[in-house]
Protein backbone atom coordinates (compact mmCIF):
# COMPACT_ATOMS: atom_id res chain seq x y z
CA UNK A 1 0.00 0.00 0.00
CA UNK A 2 2.87 2.43 0.99
CA UNK A 3 4.69 1.61 -2.56
CA UNK A 4 0.98 2.47 -4.32
CA UNK A 5 1.02 5.65 -2.47
CA UNK A 6 4.35 6.46 -3.56
CA UNK A 7 4.06 5.91 -7.13
CA UNK A 8 0.69 8.21 -6.82
CA UNK A 9 2.40 10.54 -5.56
CA UNK A 10 5.08 10.76 -8.11
CA UNK A 11 2.68 11.31 -10.45
CA UNK A 12 1.32 13.82 -9.38
CA UNK A 13 4.03 16.06 -8.84
CA UNK A 14 4.99 14.87 -12.43
CA UNK A 15 1.30 16.48 -13.62
CA UNK A 16 2.23 19.28 -11.63
CA UNK A 17 5.84 19.68 -13.13
CA UNK A 18 3.82 19.84 -16.73
CA UNK A 19 1.70 22.28 -16.09
CA UNK A 20 3.78 24.97 -14.20
CA UNK A 21 6.81 24.14 -16.24
CA UNK A 22 4.74 25.05 -19.25
CA UNK A 23 3.99 28.48 -17.91
CA UNK A 24 7.05 28.94 -16.55
CA UNK A 25 8.67 27.92 -20.11
CA UNK A 26 6.02 29.95 -22.13
CA UNK A 27 7.23 33.67 -19.67
CA UNK A 28 11.20 32.65 -20.66
CA UNK A 29 10.09 32.56 -24.42
CA UNK A 30 8.28 35.67 -24.01
CA UNK A 31 4.99 34.36 -25.46
CA UNK A 32 2.45 36.92 -25.04
CA UNK A 33 -0.92 36.08 -24.45
CA UNK A 34 -2.75 34.58 -27.48
CA UNK A 35 0.49 34.04 -29.36
CA UNK A 36 1.56 30.44 -30.21
CA UNK A 37 4.44 29.14 -28.49
CA UNK A 38 7.52 27.49 -29.76
CA UNK A 39 7.68 23.44 -29.71
CA UNK A 40 10.27 23.40 -27.30
CA UNK A 41 8.20 25.27 -24.49
CA UNK A 42 5.96 22.06 -24.45
CA UNK A 43 8.46 19.68 -24.91
CA UNK A 44 10.47 20.92 -21.76
CA UNK A 45 8.06 20.19 -19.04
CA UNK A 46 7.51 17.08 -20.28
CA UNK A 47 10.97 16.10 -20.75
CA UNK A 48 11.45 17.15 -16.87
CA UNK A 49 8.41 15.02 -15.66
CA UNK A 50 9.65 12.46 -17.58
CA UNK A 51 13.07 13.02 -16.20
CA UNK A 52 11.69 13.27 -12.84
CA UNK A 53 10.05 9.80 -12.74
CA UNK A 54 12.80 8.02 -14.14
CA UNK A 55 14.51 9.45 -10.96
CA UNK A 56 12.30 8.52 -8.91
CA UNK A 57 11.74 5.06 -9.92
CA UNK A 58 15.98 4.13 -9.92
CA UNK A 59 15.85 6.32 -5.99
CA UNK A 60 12.77 3.32 -5.11
CA UNK A 61 14.47 0.25 -7.05
CA UNK A 62 18.12 1.12 -5.06
CA UNK A 63 16.18 1.91 -1.77
CA UNK A 64 14.68 -1.73 -2.12
CA UNK A 65 17.78 -3.25 -2.65
CA UNK A 66 19.52 -1.46 0.33
CA UNK A 67 16.56 -2.32 2.81
CA UNK A 68 16.82 -6.12 1.37
CA UNK A 69 20.47 -6.71 1.68
CA UNK A 70 19.82 -5.07 5.36
CA UNK A 71 17.35 -8.05 5.95
CA UNK A 72 19.43 -10.59 4.25
CA UNK A 73 22.53 -9.02 7.01
CA UNK A 74 20.06 -9.73 9.69
CA UNK A 75 19.10 -13.16 9.24
CA UNK A 76 15.05 -11.99 8.30
CA UNK A 77 13.01 -12.94 5.19
CA UNK A 78 12.69 -10.21 1.88
CA UNK A 79 9.27 -9.00 2.56
CA UNK A 80 7.38 -9.73 -1.03
CA UNK A 81 6.21 -5.67 -2.39
CA UNK A 82 3.20 -5.37 -4.40
CA UNK A 83 3.96 -4.41 -7.98
CA UNK A 84 1.98 -1.76 -9.65
CA UNK A 85 -2.36 -1.54 -9.26
CA UNK A 86 -1.45 -4.29 -6.45
CA UNK A 87 -2.50 -4.30 -2.72
CA UNK A 88 -0.31 -4.83 -0.45
CA UNK A 89 -1.99 -7.86 1.95
CA UNK A 90 -2.53 -6.99 5.47
CA UNK A 91 -2.38 -10.17 7.78
CA UNK A 92 -6.06 -10.21 9.87
CA UNK A 93 -5.30 -10.29 13.55
CA UNK A 94 -5.31 -13.11 15.63
CA UNK A 95 -9.00 -14.12 17.18
CA UNK A 96 -9.24 -14.90 20.80
CA UNK A 97 -10.90 -18.43 21.56
CA UNK A 98 -14.50 -17.15 22.15
CA UNK A 99 -14.84 -15.14 18.90
CA UNK A 100 -13.59 -17.90 16.23
CA UNK A 101 -15.56 -20.77 18.39
CA UNK A 102 -18.91 -18.77 18.54
CA UNK A 103 -18.26 -17.44 15.13
CA UNK A 104 -17.91 -20.74 13.53
CA UNK A 105 -20.84 -22.26 15.29
CA UNK A 106 -22.83 -19.26 14.17
CA UNK A 107 -21.30 -20.28 10.40
CA UNK A 108 -22.88 -23.91 10.63
CA UNK A 109 -26.37 -22.64 11.91
CA UNK A 110 -26.63 -20.33 8.80
CA UNK A 111 -26.07 -23.32 6.20
CA UNK A 112 -28.82 -23.74 3.83
CA UNK A 113 -30.24 -27.52 3.68
CA UNK A 114 -27.94 -28.84 0.80
CA UNK A 115 -25.10 -27.31 2.52
CA UNK A 116 -25.40 -28.99 5.41
CA UNK A 117 -25.33 -32.56 3.95
CA UNK A 118 -21.79 -31.26 2.13
CA UNK A 119 -20.81 -30.08 5.39
CA UNK A 120 -21.76 -33.54 6.92
CA UNK A 121 -19.90 -35.67 4.99
CA UNK A 122 -16.66 -33.65 5.35
CA UNK A 123 -17.10 -33.82 8.86
CA UNK A 124 -17.36 -37.74 9.01
CA UNK A 125 -14.51 -37.64 6.46
CA UNK A 126 -12.31 -36.11 9.49
CA UNK A 127 -13.52 -38.86 11.74
CA UNK A 128 -12.07 -41.03 9.87
CA UNK A 129 -15.10 -42.60 7.69
CA UNK A 130 -14.69 -44.01 4.16
CA UNK A 131 -16.93 -45.09 1.56
CA UNK A 132 -19.60 -42.91 2.88
CA UNK A 133 -23.39 -42.64 1.06
CA UNK A 134 -26.19 -40.51 2.28
CA UNK A 135 -28.88 -42.70 3.07
CA UNK A 136 -31.61 -39.97 3.78
CA UNK A 137 -31.75 -36.39 4.70
CA UNK A 138 -34.91 -36.19 7.12
CA UNK A 139 -37.56 -33.56 7.13
CA UNK A 140 -35.73 -31.14 10.03
CA UNK A 141 -32.18 -31.22 7.84
CA UNK A 142 -30.45 -33.94 9.77
CA UNK A 143 -28.48 -36.26 7.72
CA UNK A 144 -27.68 -40.36 8.04
CA UNK A 145 -25.58 -41.78 6.27
CA UNK A 146 -23.12 -45.14 6.07
CA UNK A 147 -19.67 -45.76 5.63
CA UNK A 148 -16.93 -47.77 7.68
CA UNK A 149 -13.60 -47.25 9.45
CA UNK A 150 -11.18 -46.57 7.70
CA UNK A 151 -8.51 -48.73 9.70
CA UNK A 152 -7.63 -52.98 9.44
CA UNK A 153 -11.08 -53.71 11.13
CA UNK A 154 -13.39 -51.32 8.71
CA UNK A 155 -16.01 -51.67 11.42
CA UNK A 156 -19.33 -50.44 9.32
CA UNK A 157 -20.81 -47.25 11.16
CA UNK A 158 -24.35 -45.56 10.55
CA UNK A 159 -23.92 -41.67 11.58
CA UNK A 160 -26.26 -39.19 12.19
CA UNK A 161 -25.53 -35.35 11.75
CA UNK A 162 -28.14 -32.84 13.31
CA UNK A 163 -28.44 -29.14 13.67
CA UNK A 164 -30.08 -28.05 17.28
CA UNK A 165 -30.60 -25.14 19.25
CA UNK A 166 -30.67 -26.88 22.46
CA UNK A 167 -30.02 -30.59 24.21
CA UNK A 168 -30.48 -33.92 22.40
CA UNK A 169 -32.51 -36.67 24.60
CA UNK A 170 -32.35 -40.13 24.70
CA UNK A 171 -35.12 -40.63 22.32
CA UNK A 172 -32.91 -39.24 19.56
CA UNK A 173 -30.33 -41.79 20.49
CA UNK A 174 -32.94 -44.57 20.53
CA UNK A 175 -33.79 -43.70 17.00
CA UNK A 176 -30.29 -43.94 16.31
CA UNK A 177 -30.28 -47.20 17.40
CA UNK A 178 -33.24 -48.42 15.52
CA UNK A 179 -31.41 -47.12 12.41
CA UNK A 180 -28.48 -48.90 13.41
CA UNK A 181 -29.94 -52.63 13.69
CA UNK A 182 -29.40 -55.09 10.56
CA UNK A 183 -27.73 -52.06 9.16
CA UNK A 184 -23.93 -51.05 11.00
CA UNK A 185 -21.71 -52.01 14.35
CA UNK A 186 -21.05 -48.77 15.68
CA UNK A 187 -22.77 -45.15 15.70
CA UNK A 188 -22.07 -41.70 15.55
CA UNK A 189 -24.28 -38.78 16.52
CA UNK A 190 -23.30 -35.71 15.68
CA UNK A 191 -24.46 -32.26 16.76
CA UNK A 192 -23.79 -28.59 17.31
CA UNK A 193 -25.95 -28.41 20.54
CA UNK A 194 -25.41 -30.42 23.53
CA UNK A 195 -26.44 -34.03 24.55
CA UNK A 196 -28.69 -34.49 27.89
CA UNK A 197 -27.45 -36.88 30.41
CA UNK A 198 -29.94 -39.00 29.70
CA UNK A 199 -29.01 -39.45 26.04
CA UNK A 200 -25.23 -40.05 27.43
CA UNK A 201 -26.27 -42.72 29.53
CA UNK A 202 -28.89 -44.40 26.64
CA UNK A 203 -25.45 -43.97 24.32
CA UNK A 204 -23.26 -45.79 27.31
CA UNK A 205 -25.79 -48.55 27.98
CA UNK A 206 -27.08 -49.86 24.12
CA UNK A 207 -25.62 -52.66 22.77
CA UNK A 208 -23.68 -51.29 19.94
CA UNK A 209 -21.38 -48.81 20.64
CA UNK A 210 -21.94 -45.26 19.82
CA UNK A 211 -20.01 -42.07 19.86
CA UNK A 212 -21.52 -38.73 20.62
CA UNK A 213 -20.09 -35.99 19.30
CA UNK A 214 -21.37 -32.61 20.29
CA UNK A 215 -21.03 -28.71 19.62
CA UNK A 216 -17.46 -28.01 21.37
CA UNK A 217 -16.59 -31.45 19.88
CA UNK A 218 -17.44 -30.19 16.45
CA UNK A 219 -15.64 -27.06 16.96
CA UNK A 220 -12.42 -28.97 17.96
CA UNK A 221 -12.42 -31.49 15.44
CA UNK A 222 -12.72 -28.60 12.54
CA UNK A 223 -9.93 -27.11 14.46
CA UNK A 224 -8.34 -30.11 14.77
CA UNK A 225 -8.73 -30.45 10.49
CA UNK A 226 -8.27 -27.06 9.70
CA UNK A 227 -12.11 -26.53 8.23
CA UNK A 228 -13.34 -23.99 8.02
CA UNK A 229 -10.71 -21.34 9.23
CA UNK A 230 -8.06 -19.17 8.45
CA UNK A 231 -4.38 -19.66 10.07
CA UNK A 232 -1.66 -17.84 10.54
CA UNK A 233 2.11 -18.76 9.96
CA UNK A 234 2.11 -19.66 13.80
CA UNK A 235 -1.58 -21.84 14.17
CA UNK A 236 -3.66 -19.20 15.26
CA UNK A 237 -7.32 -18.81 13.91
CA UNK A 238 -7.61 -15.55 12.00
CA UNK A 239 -10.93 -15.27 10.42
CA UNK A 240 -13.32 -17.52 8.77
CA UNK A 241 -12.89 -19.11 5.99
CA UNK A 242 -15.79 -18.19 4.35
CA UNK A 243 -14.84 -19.37 0.87
CA UNK A 244 -14.89 -22.99 2.69
CA UNK A 245 -18.58 -22.85 3.61
CA UNK A 246 -19.18 -20.97 -0.30
CA UNK A 247 -17.70 -23.96 -1.34
CA UNK A 248 -20.24 -26.54 0.06
CA UNK A 249 -22.98 -25.08 -2.01
CA UNK A 250 -21.45 -25.50 -4.60
CA UNK A 251 -19.79 -28.82 -4.44
CA UNK A 252 -23.77 -30.08 -3.83
CA UNK A 253 -24.60 -27.88 -7.18
CA UNK A 254 -21.72 -29.82 -8.78
CA UNK A 255 -23.03 -33.38 -7.93
CA UNK A 256 -26.66 -32.52 -9.29
CA UNK A 257 -24.99 -31.60 -12.17
CA UNK A 258 -23.46 -34.61 -12.80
Amino acid sequence: MNNMRAVLLDVLVALIILIAGGAIFARIAGVEEGEAAPGWVSIAPLVLAMLYLGWRTLRRGRQRREQEARQAEEGEEPRERPGWGEVERVEDPPMDDYQWRSRLESSIRNLGRDAFEQFTLRIVDALGIVDVKVVRVAFDGAVECTGVHDDEERASVYAVCRRSFGSLGANQVRDLQALMEGNAAEGIFITNGEFSSSAVDEADEGDAPIDLVDGDDLIDLMHTNRLGLVFDEIGRVTAIDESWFRDLERDRLIRDGD
